[in-house]
């Protein structure tokens, strides 16, 4: 699953299912590397256990790093050119300032005490120097720790050889993972050789010996020992230069033997999905006449039973409402499955050898294109938040599923369609960057496509230009993708597409006469009956033709009739309008008004994870502070608001000029208020906070404000009678699933009485919900 955005400091690493046996002189070498080298790279071969090395030794480290310690794996990005992209966004870093993902990397960490650990870097070895190189040369205070089957051959780069078990270690590694698989399982006087004997011919390989381990549910020790001794002189040990490789691949191949022949073909099949998958993409993908999508559950249980698949648990900590909604996806819980990259490589031989890749890889593209067309109404739609978090966590299947359509013949147009389909991995996800970057490639391969998809693609690229800041790119696109809708017949879009690049015109550059023309197009076509989006949009126009003319209250009520066109449920663009709302009561005069608005666009960015607007959202409460004298706190928030939003700096400062007059003169209001060098102190204060801790503070109260009226039982109104319902099972701790089960009610449906509720009371997580829940019971009489 994708990490939320803004969630570096946290100190997120792969949890440690099981123990880390005979590695601590590796751990302690690693600690003492990074205390004096910048760049330090695990080299061995698959299997050799380096990715449990570098999350021990990253995890113990954790206090040397305050700005973070985080591992990204790459094992799933397909293409150089994404690597960049791919660390930028699970890092939550956006893109989107119209330069590259590397600068943004650079900057990012600029001035970070930080950790990364990138995994399995040997897929793109140089793609991974170049950005080490970058990284390193721009970072003072980055180290980096990777793991790779081959050197990098960066300057900086210090090498630790990852070698097999020593006896002793690898008895006990297989003695731990056969007492899992065969409970009472120990080893014995009696026993000893048999199991020594076992582990000297895997070399001591931790992969191939807990492969091993597994079969103990089916043979007794002796018969696998036997079998494997029988294996090893059959091949033989001259076949390959590199024998651990050998010694690995033998006992993949054991496995794999040991694999019913539908098991086998599921292995091979599920080898397409990059990062991680669910059980309704195992079937969309991998069901068929030789595989039964009733049986392949069983087939599934039994690649997970041999480890050769690894459940993904959801995450208990954070809930449903923190991504794992299942979306017609999943009624099995939220569970998702991954294989080991020397496992997935395995099954992806396999699969070639039969002949049967592309056939694969074109229905894995056809699952995901899918999903993607089920997710465009979502853009503008009750299950916004929902949908973008279930495109994020298989951004690596998108990757792969662009990637090969791009490549593969006679595929380039259904690369645009699918690109043009995930407004709400670059947009709501913050992908700008990267999803111009496929827009791009797409839009070149397609060129002799249908109108309607080159129209989507010009129009999707119009907007990517925008939160870039390319203005002009913005408007050319603009105009082309009008030009091509109108070719297409497709009236609504020609028309919403037009009011897009008049509202850029208007607010950017004053130029109001497309914004007038806009109004009474897109006034005809919702008398006429015209789709959501247009509404929203001719609300928004109407409202910056009303600023124009220095007509604050028209143009709030503007703001908020295109909010409450909006459904319940979404967010991106409700939160713009909180945005554009607060900045107006700012402009008024009414800063308690304009500090409401920005906090609730906070509590509803909490659920996307949205950096940059975040950042936006911070500056503007900032600005109420001066207008509240709360000067201090204005310039711990303008130091926060500068942090999330330093790689992607948009339009309110840069190209606004409404927002530059509301900010410049405030802020030295501050800095005389404060001095030079106590605001430069809160400031700073603010830049080290971490997004968290500064929605934190810019959600606390304001220390001369009267207290909040206690919660009581009209709070409630606000909710439906099955909400309220909702609401109490959550304060008594069931998750959505035990919801689901109480009301006999789809555990979809809990998820969304769940989003409704946050939205309606403004919170940000379940556990508010919980607490409000608990202090109306305690003031309820009797």
């Amino acid at each position: 699953m994708a990490t939320p955005v803004g969630s570096w400091r946290q100190f997120q690493l792969p949890s440690e299912s099981t123990s880390l046996i005979g590695r601590e002189r590796e751990v302690a070498t690693v600690h003492a590397l990074l205390a004096e080298a910048r760049m330090v790279s695990l080299l061995g071969a698959g299997g050799v256990g380096k990715t449990r090395i570098a999350v021990r030794a990253a995890a113990e480290l954790r206090e040397d790093f305050p700005d973070g310690v985080r591992l990204v794996e790459l094992s799933g990005v397909t293409g150089a050119a994404m690597v960049p992209h791919a660390v930028a966004a699970f890092l939550g870093i956006p893109e989107s300032d119209g330069r590259g993902p590397l600068d943004l990397l650079a900057e990012y960490f600029a001035e970070a005490r930080a950790l990364l650990v990138l995994d399995t870097c040997e897929h793109q070895v140089d793609a991974c120097a170049l950005l080490a190189e970058i990284l390193l040369s721009s970072c003072p205070g980055l180290r980096l720790l990777l793991t790779s089957r081959q050197a990098l051959d960066v300057p900086a780069e210090h090498v630790l050889s990852v070698e097999p078990l020593e006896l002793s270690a690898a008895v006990a590694l297989f003695a731990e993972r056969a007492a899992a698989a065969r409970p009472g399982f120990t080893v014995t006087a009696a026993n000893r050789p048999v199991t020594e004997s076992l582990c000297r011919r895997l070399d001591g390989m931790p992969l191939a010996l807990e492969l091993a381990a597994v079969q103990l549910r089916a043979l007794s020790l002796e018969q696998l020992e036997r079998r494997l001794s029988d294996r090893f002189r059959a091949l033989g040990r001259g076949r390959s230069a590199h024998p651990r490789h050998h010694t690995l691949r033998t006992a993949i191949d054991w496995s794999h033997d040991l694999c019913s022949a539908e098991e086998q073909e599921l292995w091979a099949r599920l080898s397409v999905f990059a990062g991680g998958f669910d059980l309704a993409a195992a079937e969309a993908v991998c069901a068929d006449g030789a595989l039964d999508p009733y049986d392949l559950v069983d087939h599934l249980i039994g690649l997970v039973d041999k480890s050769i698949v690894i459940r993904v648990e959801p995450d208990r900590e954070t809930g449903p409402e923190a991504g794992e909604a299942d979306l017609e996806a999943s009624e099995e819980g939220g569970d998702r499955y991954r294989m080991l990259d020397a496992l997935r490589e395995y099954g992806r031989e396999r699969l070639a050898e039969a002949g049967r890749a592309d056939e694969l890889a074109l229905r894995h593209r056809n699952h995901f294109l899918r999903i993607a067309l089920r997710s465009e109404p979502e853009f503008h739609g009750a299950r916004q938040v929902e949908w973008t978090r279930r495109l994020d966590r298989d951004s690596d299947n998108f990757r792969t599923a662009l990637e090969w359509s791009l490549t593969a013949p006679g595929q380039a147009h259904v690369a645009g369609q699918l690109c043009a389909a995930l407004d709400l991995l670059w947009f709501c996800a913050g992908r700008t960057s990267e999803g111009s970057t496929w827009n791009e490639r797409a839009a070149a391969a397609a060129h002799d496509a249908p109108a309607a998809d080159r129209a989507k693609l010009a129009d999707q690229f119009a907007r990517l230009c925008f939160l870039r800041t390319d203005t002009s790119a913005a408007a050319e696109f603009g105009r082309r993708a009008a030009a091509l809708y109108e070719d297409a017949g497709a009236r609504e879009d020609a028309a919403h597409i037009r009011a897009f690049t008049a509202e850029v015109a208007a607010r950017l550059k004053g130029d109001l006469t497309a914004a007038r023309q806009s109004v009474e197009e897109l006034g005809r076509m919702v008398a006429a009956g015209a789709d959501l989006r247009l509404r929203f949009r001719r609300h928004c126009l109407a409202a910056v033709l009303l600023e124009s003319e220095g007509d604050i209250e028209g143009a709030l009520t503007e703001h908020r009739r295109a909010a409450a066109v909006l459904p319940e449920g979404e967010v991106w663009w409700t939160v713009q309008r909180l945005l554009f709302v607060a900045m107006s009561e700012i402009r008024a005069g009414r800063a308690d008004v304009a500090l409401r608005e920005g906090r609730a666009a906070l509590r509803l960015l909490d659920r996307l994870g949205d950096r940059l607007t975040t950042g936006e959202a911070l500056m503007l409460l900032a600005l109420t502070a001066v207008d509240q004298d709360r000067v201090e706190d204005a310039a711990v928030l303008q130091g926060a608001a500068d942090d999330c939003r330093r790689t992607a700096d948009r339009l309110w400062e840069e190209v606004g000029p409404a927002m530059r007059e509301l900010h410049d003169p405030r802020r030295a209001r501050a800095e005389a208020r404060l001095g030079a060098d106590r605001y430069a102190r809160h400031y700073a204060e603010g830049r080290a906070l971490g997004m968290a801790a500064a929605v934190a503070r810019a959600l606390a109260r304001p220390p001369d404000a009267k207290a909040p009226a206690e919660p009581s039982v009209p709070v409630l109104d606000r909710l439906t009678r099955r909400e309220r319902e909702v609401a109490a099972l959550v304060h008594q701790g069931m998750s959505n699933r035990e919801i689901a089960e109480h009301l006999v009610i789809s555990k979809r449906t809990a998820d969304a009485h769940v989003e409704h509720i946050l939205t309606k009371l403004g919170f940000a997580s379940r556990r508010q919900i919980a607490a409000l829940m608990g202090d109306v019971q305690e003031r309820l009489p009797g």
